[in-house]
């Protein structure tokens, strides 16, 4: 199943690339980057990272193949050291198939705020977003959820909207 998963997301990472090379443009008149410069990077970033992902879980599963032996999920013993030290459970840091369901969330989450964004603008949809996500994994500090929802789309729209001037979403409120 995760090498199947591994290459549906390589396939989407090429097709995001494909996607974005067609249209939009790399470079301007005067030869400085556009809009399309951004997404590429992050394209072939996917791609590789994506490619790297699918190698090593077809080696794996090919390991499983020769040996019959269905490799176990263990903690990293040098994060599980540092996790004891902190009073944490290390599996818990590096995953695991029991974090299934909390994968399907965030892609629920992911979904949603692509959904929205053109509805009710990027920054509303990012702090939406946030909030949703940051309530649903980390309920007891809600001061600090409400203050990192509102900073860091905030940051971001300042970054992306205002001193780089880039296209977003605005919402019917102009922002």
């Amino acid at each position: 199943m995760k090498k199947w998963f591994a290459a549906a997301l390589l396939l989407l990472s090429i097709g995001y690339t494909i996607y974005g090379l067609n249209t939009l443009t790399l470079l301007t008149s005067s030869g400085r980057p556009a809009a399309g410069f951004f997404p590429l990077l992050i394209g072939v970033l996917l791609i590789v990272s994506c490619a790297v992902n699918l190698w090593g879980d077809v080696q794996e599963w090919q390991k499983e193949r020769q040996t019959g032996v269905r490799p176990v999920h263990q903690a990293d013993p040098e994060a599980e050291a540092k996790a004891d030290a902190l009073g944490v459970d290390a599996h818990a840091i590096d995953g695991g198939p029991e974090y299934g369901r909390d994968v399907f969330i965030v892609f629920v989450y992911i979904c949603a705020f692509v959904g929205i964004m053109k509805i009710v603008g990027a920054l509303l949809a990012m702090i939406l977003f946030m909030l949703a996500f940051l309530f649903t994994f980390n309920r007891g500090h809600v001061i600090g959820n409400v203050i990192y929802s509102i900073a860091l789309p905030g940051f971001l729209y300042g970054l992306f909207k205002i001193l780089l001037n880039a296209s977003l979403p605005t919402s019917p409120f102009g922002f």
